[in-house]
């Protein structure tokens, strides 16, 4: 691996191909698609966390000017859905702000009026309102995230028993919210005959949405349309989640038979679209004098609803990220009386992380060993959770940088030492490492006539720049400008895509759109060999270069514009399609990897904890557009910073509700929470990824919180093991 260290932006590098239309507000959004004679719809939430429904009465609702009809459980037609999806089947309620009916009227204030004239008759019954209350029934779920529930290797009993230094600690870490710039939008349009329907919705999955959609309704999968043109993030929300409110609205323009409009308030967000569920994690640490680590195991206990399953993959990273021959792992889950869970940006390896690496931490503390040197002297050689060798590990690389970048060599080992004024200093450090997720993708390339390039395919872009590397890709490989490309993307009619999510699209489409653009120079570059009108006929495909919109000979002066061999021998364009997918049985274990490095400064009279400056490097394969990527990463930092000092949903455990429903109390970092950014990014060459690619919007919150959290031990002597990290933990 030849490891190329880049930290600044290029001014070759592109910029955001759709920046332009966003700024000037021209970049639609589902909330914004025009409709003729589009309905409203509101939802009518439960305030209790368990309950069942006696009796709904609407009359006061549908007697209301503008009022078209009132769902209820009774009136909602009989989808073919699952657990996740159980929302207005029946009359039960399993968290408060769940839907039990819902009011479609010709304009939004009609149905909002209209919501707070139904008078709901409930039946409270026994609710468990927090994991700690439902321990005892705690399960093992079939699943975490992608990943087996439970994992061994070694014996981990006999080892820690025979291990000269051991350490066991409870970490937690509290529920998250997704809280999207962009709230959660429905628009559903059914076909006249009510055989098949066109959905606008933000999507982080259109294909899978489309899917379920199709299932739920009893439609086949060519009559239901889904369209997510641009979205204002997701981190997760748009996925699965959404799925129980979207088939809400959707339902809801059926029944009425005219499009209906299903758009969320800021506070549904908190209760109705996903959230990342609370954990408790017990870590046990057995190591040699050396720092050599000969046993580790990781228990955690999560939260999901009272109706469905779902368990973040805690414990990956302490199954592959060190070398340790004798590791166990699982993951338990309590039913509780609350919305339900679902991946929220690196799910399983950002909770996990900050346990793993905060333990990490407390051991080197223990051997009065350099953190970093501890990391490094358990550097995994290869993956031996599932025995393979690595595709190509950056971790050492990225501790190397980042050090080196950050100044960690002056770090004094003592806790306290560094002072300035009133506050006391304290560095600390964490390692990352996020696993490498393909699934199948298709794309379609074409030239036309005049010689504009399209990229179609159908995946969306979250915000993180889809248009832009769709873009890119086809213009590196034809040799055409980037604003010479037309993309379209987010829409179940384009060829099928991957979902955003995981930190895979990129990995998944990039070898389906440089196939698919790669046949197409190949019949360009035929064309104008086999053509004897063309200077360039006769030569030899290796003595031809595309660039700026030519087709030129490698020496010589010898060229001819694209668009004039197009419109010369192709004059109906030339498209290609190729498609790509994983390998069923991989060869090779693949991960992206990262070392973050933070500098905070602690008030000691009050508390307060700012970060400094942060340095990050990161190995995750072949990167595309540096500006993007090292947006994508900061972004996935600054969400680290948020779980380690703000973010934290607070559930009223008496009455099952939340407390900061808002973001005036739901606390997330803002500008002058933001420290200085020093990215590093290492350029991996890895031949046993197609295209090269690992992904990153995961990475950057990997590790996060845990290098803060040791480096307020560093400052303060206070081992912080429950996040948020608050005032009244640092005094």
């Amino acid at each position: 691996m030849t490891a190329v260290v880049t930290d600044k932006n290029d001014d070759r590098v592109p910029t955001r191909i759709e920046a332009g239309i966003k700024v000037k507000g021209a970049a639609r959004f589902a909330a914004e698609i025009p409709i003729q004679g589009v309905m409203h719809a509101a939802l009518v939430q439960a305030p209790l966390a368990s309950a069942r429904i006696r009796h709904i009465d609407a009359s006061k609702a549908r007697a209301q000017p503008g009022v078209v009809s009132v769902i209820t459980h009774e009136a909602m037609p009989r989808l073919n859905q699952g657990a996740f999806l159980a929302l207005l089947r029946e009359p039960r309620v399993h968290f408060a702000g769940q839907p039990v009916a819902v009011v479609v009227a010709e304009t939004a204030t009609h149905a909002r009026r209209a919501v707070a004239l139904i008078n709901v008759d409930y039946e409270a019954l026994p609710a468990i309102t927090s994991v700690t209350q439902g321990s005892s029934e705690a399960f093992a779920p079939k699943v975490a995230g992608r990943t087996s529930t439970d994992s061994r290797r070694g014996e981990p009993e006999g080892a820690m028993a025979a291990a000269e230094v051991t350490i066991e600690k409870r970490y937690t870490t509290p529920t998250h919210n997704h809280l999207a710039l962009e709230p959660q939008c429905v628009i559903a349009v059914w076909d006249r005959d009510g055989a098949g329907v066109t959905v606008h919705t933000g999507s982080q999955a259109v294909f899978a949405h489309r899917k379920a959609i199709a299932d739920g309704f009893g439609l086949s999968v060519g009559r239901v349309r889904v369209v997510s043109k641009y979205l204002g993030g997701g981190f997760g929300s748009k996925g699965s989640a959404w799925l129980p409110c979207l088939m809400l609205g959707i339902a809801a323009a059926r029944h009425v038979g005219r499009p209906v409009k299903l758009e969320l308030t800021r506070a549904q967000m908190f209760t109705l679209v996903g959230r990342r569920q609370e954990t408790i994690q017990t870590l046990k640490l057995g190591a040699m004098r050396d720092g050599r680590l000969v046993a580790m195991t990781h228990d955690t206990v999560a939260q999901t609803s009272s109706f469905a399953d779902y368990a973040d993959p805690v414990a990956t990273p302490t199954r592959v990220l060190y070398a340790c021959p004798n590791v166990a792992t699982s993951h338990r889950l309590v039913r509780v009386n609350a919305p339900q869970p679902n991946p929220m940006r690196a799910p399983g390896e950002g909770p996990g992380s900050f346990a793993l690496e905060s333990a990490l931490d407390e051991l080197a503390h223990v051997l009065k060993m350099d953190p970093l040197a501890l990391r490094l002297r358990n550097y995994a050689e290869r993956d031996q959770h599932v025995d393979l060798p690595w595709s190509s590990n950056g971790l050492r690389d990225c501790c190397r940088v980042g050090a080196q970048s950050f100044g960690w060599a002056r770090r004094p080992i003592a806790i306290g030492t560094m002072r300035d004024g009133h506050h006391v200093l304290g560095w600390g450090m964490a390692a990352a490492c996020y696993p490498v997720y393909r699934m199948a993708s298709e794309a379609v390339v074409r030239i036309e006539a005049n010689g504009t390039v399209r990229v179609r395919c159908g995946t969306q872009d979250m915000g993180s720049g889809t248009y832009t590397v769709l873009a890119q890709l086809a213009a590196e490989a034809l040799g055409v400008p980037v604003d010479g490309i037309d993309v379209e993307l987010g829409d179940t009619a384009l060829p099928e895509g991957p979902y955003s999510g995981g930190s895979m699209a990129t990995a998944s489409f990039t070898p389906a759109v440089e196939a698919a653009a790669g046949r197409v120079r190949q019949r360009l570059i035929d064309l104008v060999i086999e053509d004897g009108e063309s200077p360039l006929h006769g030569l030899s495909a290796d003595q031809l270069v595309l660039s700026d919109g030519y087709i030129r000979a490698g020496t010589g002066n010898a060229a001819e514009r694209l668009a004039d061999v197009v419109a010369r021998r192709a004059p109906d364009g030339i498209e290609a399609f190729a498609d790509a997918a994983p390998d069923a049985a991989p060869r090779y274990s693949s991960y992206g990897y990262g070392a973050i490095f933070a500098e905070v400064r602690v008030d000691v009279d009050l508390g307060e904890v700012r970060v400094v400056r942060l340095t990050a490097a990161y190995a995750a394969g072949r990167i595309l557009n540096r500006r993007l990527a090292r947006s994508q990463f900061i972004g996935g930092i600054v969400g680290g910073i948020g779980m380690a000092l703000h973010e934290t949903t607070i559930m009223d455990e008496r009455l099952g509700r939340i407390v900061n429903d808002n973001l005036a109390d739901y606390l997330i970092p803002v500008h002058a929470d933001m420290p200085a950014f020093d990215i590093h990014m290492i350029d991996e060459d890895d031949p046993h990824l197609a295209g090269g690619i690992k992904g990153i919007g995961m990475l950057g919150t990997v590790g996060t919180a845990a290098a803060i959290a040791n480096a307020v031990f560093h400052a303060t002597g206070r081992r912080i093991r429950d996040l948020p990290i608050r005032l009244e933990h640092c005094l």
